[in-house]
């Protein structure tokens, strides 16, 4: 008879409730619901990130052809041209480049007293989100100014 006893609940030992069950996952599912935004806005961070270097990396690669061409023996800044940077590149074109990008070169002459030109680069990519393909475009542009010695 005494372990029947000790078996036996006593009232006030029947645990949780139902309001209190219902009040406890309430504030769990607002809490996984701010995480789980939190994390999407993280994400978008990151990949807006990589979006932005890639554009940078594609205008440096421009700007490093230009210096190159610019630092070849007795051309005095003749290959830095559109020829062998062209004015424009479109979606697709850029060679290694996701799809999303296009870039631009202007090479203007300095009109001053020195020979010299300043080659400017813009890269236009469109951002990848999770809720897509933004429409708006996004630009990265670099300028450097060539001149021989």
């Amino acid at each position: 008879m005494h372990v029947l006893r000790r078996l036996k609940l006593r009232s006030g030992e029947a645990g949780f409730t139902l309001a209190e069950i219902m009040v406890a996952c309430a504030i769990v599912s607002v809490g996984l619901i701010a995480v789980s935004t939190g994390f999407g806005f993280g994400v978008d961070g990151v990949e807006a990130g990589r979006q932005q270097s890639t554009a940078v990396f594609l205008a440096e690669q421009r700007i490093e052809l230009a210096k190159e061409l610019a630092a070849h023996p007795g051309t005095n800044l003749a290959d830095v041209n559109t020829t062998n940077l062209p004015a424009t590149e479109a979606y697709g074109a850029i060679s290694g480049a996701p799809s999303t990008y296009r870039r631009t070169t202007t090479i203007t002459t300095n009109p001053g007293g020195t020979t010299g030109k300043r080659v400017d680069v813009s890269v236009f990519y469109k951002p990848v989100t999770g809720r897509g393909v933004l429409a708006t475009e996004r630009t990265v542009s670099l300028s450097i100014f060539l001149a021989t010695r």
